[in-house]
């Protein structure tokens, strides 16, 4: 038995993590442990006292003293609640660890309860009210752990605080009351903490109509709506960062059962259209958040107002009159007179101009009239839409108001100075009338100056960098007829200029020339600036410019400037670009850039010859010394040149001027890839299960073997001749591609650099292509097909044998185009086989290709005078028509031909014909189709007849 001393010091030495009474609600929106006002203890052997915020871990139960005196202790614990005022708690624990147990194999029963506050009289003898149990947990004999955790949610118990406005909340720990004098079952605790999420729901204010705006209305002086009405209320969330959201609900007075509820739509409005006109409605507002739904506001009311104004509003201006008659100016403030023509119900007029601008007016009372101010900013044509609303916002039928503005606003160009420097304004009139003009910065002074011939200049001085607004003005005397808004970029960059350099010439490197610096703000001393990558800065003479020389290098270049102040402070940066001819020419081999090499001795080298030369005519080239080669080319050439060493190969060469000059030399040298050189053989890859060679020839002496792989295969060897070459033999099985890798190997033993090479193989199947196919039956007996033979085996393959179904076999040359074109004609209906090979010049045969084709009944149409589907014959002009095959048992055949319809029989061989005269030249179709002796009849064929006109 541990006496209370040693239980009070004593320190847990175990903790497991076992939670009681838990729930799972969703996370709000804050977390805080919430504040532990005060503690205190109650023991039974001073009855008339009470223990309040002791050093102490907790005590719970009966606890035996170092003299043997049992004590019996309850524990409480007081929280402040007031930061969740106003707050929905969502998520709650009051935890704990025991901190010493005296017996662990002493079954305890510990209860939590929600008790009245601690009070000064609160003693042994004077407990606080045991309100409600919290929670119940066993704890020793049978125990996972001991000491043990002991948490439980608190969230029903917090809000149920909350809503009795409670500012705190106390606790008690005890052991239960049978076993609560037994000194095993006592022990102690770290004092609980009490967590809390919890988030405030937002609230809504100002609920209210809009579109006109108008109160939320009440049951005795309701707000009018009509059948789309915007619903607005303002929501207020206490709790940062949350976004909140408004409900409405809406219900006829005299049916709260019809109850709805909906989001309005600023832009279009809510649909009110189920209720009547004149029906009382009441409504009301409520704010969520992504945790809470807030309170519902107060009700508010409306009452159904669907009649719009019948009319739409008149419309008059005596500066800018309707039509085509020039009124006004640009920028010059227009009256219009808007009148709801003694419409009562009109409170307001609304209007929009053609560029989207909008608004709003009213009259000074319900159908009176209201004058909009309107001043156009552009000249030509512009419109007004305009409707009159009533106080529900119903909108009246439009008037569309088009007048002409006259263009009498000036012209202005402004030459920069800069910042801080003057910079000049050149005023032109657009109006004969115009006597004076007038400029100012935007918010500034005007300064006016005469026109004269209709043309001014001035001075004007910006103060910093920027985007500046000037207003332009145009004057008839002293009458204002004219204003225009002008924006500019208002910069201190400095400017700089180049006889020599600059986007309009081309310079050649080597040119000598200079830049000009000049300011565009005062007081410069310097002036800072980089070129291909050197800064440098050069002092500013004494009208605040500078000159740089400089001889040109070949490229494009950017330069960057920037001014220098007295103070030391610098402008924005100018950047200034230019190119220059490098007169030098260019060679690139995209070949050579290759990660993986193909290039080698006596393998040709592809290069693209360049010059920016003017005037270029062609190329001339040598390589290694060789004789020259001259090609033609207007600025670039294409050439190929084949290495025959190892080591550096080099390619020299000049462009070719028109006045017979030429360019520097230029010279490319490179050192081709000493890997083996393959050749295959057929030369163009090899065919499926077909022989093929590889040929390796070492570009390195005294090559004695190779060492290769074949599609990834082992890595073999074989011997290399006396001329450095050796041969492999081999059948890919497989079209598509086949991989070698081989390595020369000396004498010496040193090795050669690996070459890897994608052989393609081609696919030795004959492929087809036909309107017959194996799906839908077409055609019919004696209705010639098209077929089409291809094959990837090129040149071997030199002619194709075909057989149709049982047949005899037939054989085609192959054509010189990818597809070989024949005709063969059905001998029956339903499914038909095909069968086709490819045959090689020394006779060997590709695998065989069955074409299966289902054959339809059509029968056959042929007319020599016009052909199906080609111009043919003429007005007057008689053809005939015959009609054959489709299937076997044809009696005859119903025809239909420029609207007439008929029949005709057939003869024993199913066959038969018509004659037709066309009387215009156009196109028409024969419908024909067989019949027979059982009545059954065949697909129809369609036969386009194009008569020609001459």
């Amino acid at each position: 038995m541990k006496r209370i001393g040693t239980a009070m010091l004593a320190t847990a030495v175990g903790v497991a993590a076992v939670v009681f009474a838990t729930g799972q609600p969703a996370l709000a929106d804050t977390s805080v442990n919430l504040p532990l006002s005060s503690w205190a203890y109650l023991d039974s052997q001073s009855p008339k006292t009470k223990f309040v915020n002791p050093s102490v871990p907790p005590p719970v139960g009966t606890l035996v003293d170092s003299a043997d005196k049992p004590h019996t202790y309850r524990s409480y614990f007081t929280y402040d609640l007031t930061q969740l005022k106003g707050s929905v708690v969502h998520n709650s624990y009051l935890y704990t660890n025991e901190d010493t147990v005296t017996d662990c194999s002493t079954a305890a029963t510990i209860e939590v309860w929600r008790t009245a506050p601690v009070k000064s009289g609160t003693s042994w003898n004077n407990p606080p009210a045991e309100l409600e149990k919290l929670a119940t947990a066993s704890r020793g004999a049978g125990a996972w752990y001991c000491p043990d955790y002991l948490g439980f949610s608190m969230v029903s118990t917090l809000n149920a605080a909350l809503s009795r406005h409670e500012k705190s909340i106390t606790v008690e720990y005890r052991i239960t009351a049978a076993q609560e004098a037994d000194p095993h079952a006592g022990r102690t605790f770290q004092q609980p903490t009490l967590s809390s999420n919890f988030n405030h729901p937002p609230t809504v204010t100002d609920p209210h109509l809009e579109g006109p705006t108008r109160p939320c209305g009440t049951l005795s002086k309701p707000s009018p709506a009509s059948a789309s009405t915007v619903f607005k209320a303002t929501a207020n969330d206490p709790d940062e960062g949350d976004y909140a959201t408004v409900l409405y609900a809406i219900w006829p007075v005299d049916h709260p059962d019809q109850r709805r509820e909906f989001y309005s739509s600023y832009n279009f409005g809510t649909d009110l259209s189920q209720y009547a006109d004149g029906e009382l409605l009441a409504w009301q507002a409520r704010a969520s958040d992504y945790y809470d739904a807030g309170p519902w506001s107060k009700v508010c009311h409306v009452i159904m107002d669907k009649t719009a104004p019948a009319n739409p509003p008149a419309v008059t201006s005596k500066t800018y009159p309707e039509g085509d008659t020039p009124g006004g100016g640009t920028g010059i403030k227009g009256r219009f007179r808007l009148d709801a023509g003694g419409d009562r119900d009109v409170v307001a007029f609304r209007w929009r101009d053609s560029s989207g601008y909008s608004g709003q007016v009213q009259p000074r009372r319900p159908g009176g009239a209201a004058i909009l101010e309107y001043t156009p900013s552009r000249e030509w044509f512009e419109s007004l839409t305009i409707y009159s609303v009533d106080a529900a916002g119903n909108p009246s039928p439009e008037t569309t108001y088009r007048f002409w503005v006259a263009d009498t606003a000036p012209s202005a160009q402004i030459e920069l100075g800069g910042v801080g420097l003057p910079s000049t304004i050149t005023l032109t009139a657009r109006k004969p009338e115009t006597t004076a003009f007038g400029y100012q910065i935007k918010g500034g002074p005007e300064t006016r100056v005469p026109a004269v011939d209709g043309k001014a200049t001035g001075q004007l001085t910006f103060t910093e960098a920027g985007e500046v607004e000037v207003v332009v003005s145009s004057y008839a005397k002293n009458k204002l007829i004219g204003q225009d808004t002008l924006r500019i970029s208002v910069t201190d960059a400095p400017r700089v200029e180049s006889a020599e350099f600059n986007l309009d010439s081309d310079q050649i490197a080597g040119k000598t020339g200079s830049f000009t610096f000049r300011p565009r703000n005062s007081d410069v001393v310097a002036y800072e600036w980089m070129l291909d990558g050197t800064s440098q800065t050069v002092p500013a003479a004494a009208d605040d410019t500078a000159v740089v020389p400089w001889t040109a290098t070949a490229g494009w270049h950017t330069m960057v400037v920037r001014s220098v102040r007295a103070d030391g402070s610098t402008s924005r940066e100018t950047y200034y670009e230019f190119g220059v001819i490098d007169p030098v020419p260019t060679a690139y081999a995209p070949t050579l850039e290759y990660l993986t090499r193909i290039d080698g001795v006596g393998l040709p080298v592809h290069f693209y010859l360049r010059s920016q030369l003017p005037n270029v005519t062609g190329f001339a080239y040598r390589l290694d010394g060789g004789p020259e080669v001259v090609v033609d080319g207007d600025g670039s050439a294409e050439i190929d040149v084949t290495p025959t060493h190892t080591g550096d190969n080099t390619l020299v060469f000049q462009a070719l001027l028109a006045d017979g000059t030429r360019s520097p030399e230029k010279s490319f040298t490179w050192q081709p890839f000493e890997a083996p050189v393959v050749t295959t053989d057929p030369p163009n890859g090899g065919a499926a299960a077909q022989p093929m060679t590889l040929t390796f020839r070492s570009v390195l002496p005294n090559t004695k073997e190779f060492r290769y792989s074949l599609d990834f295969g082992e890595y073999q060897t074989i011997a290399a001749g006396s001329d450095g070459t050796a041969t492999v033999s081999f059948t890919p099985q497989w079209d598509g591609w086949f991989s070698a890798r081989v390595t020369s190997v000396a004498e010496d033993g040193t090795t050669s650099p690996e070459r890897e090479l994608t052989v393609p193989v081609r696919d030795t199947r004959v492929s087809v292509w036909s309107p017959y196919n194996e799906w839908s039956p077409t055609g019919g007996i004696g209705v010639p097909g098209e077929f089409g033979f291809s094959t990837s085996w090129t040149p071997e393959v030199v002619e194709y044998r075909y057989r149709l179904n049982d047949g005899p076999e037939l054989s085609v040359p192959i054509g010189d185009s990818w597809n070989t074109l024949i005709t063969i004609v059905p001998d029956r209906n339903g499914l038909n086989m095909l069968t086709v090979q490819g045959r090689t010049a020394d006779g060997r045969l590709s695998p065989v290709t069955e074409y299966p084709f289902q054959v339809g009944n059509e029968p056959y149409v042929y007319s020599e005078v016009y052909p199906r589907e080609n111009l043919g014959g003429g007005v007057g002009v008689e053809g005939r028509f015959e009609f054959s095959g489709g299937t076997a048992g044809i009696t005859s055949f119903e025809y239909t031909i420029g609207g007439t319809a008929g029949t005709v029989d057939a003869d024993a061989q199913g066959r038969a014909s018509i004659t037709w005269t066309p009387t215009e030249a156009t196109g028409t179709y024969l419908v024909v189709k067989g019949r027979k002796a059982d009545g059954s009849t065949t697909a129809e064929v369609w036969y386009l007849i194009l008569v020609r006109s001459s």
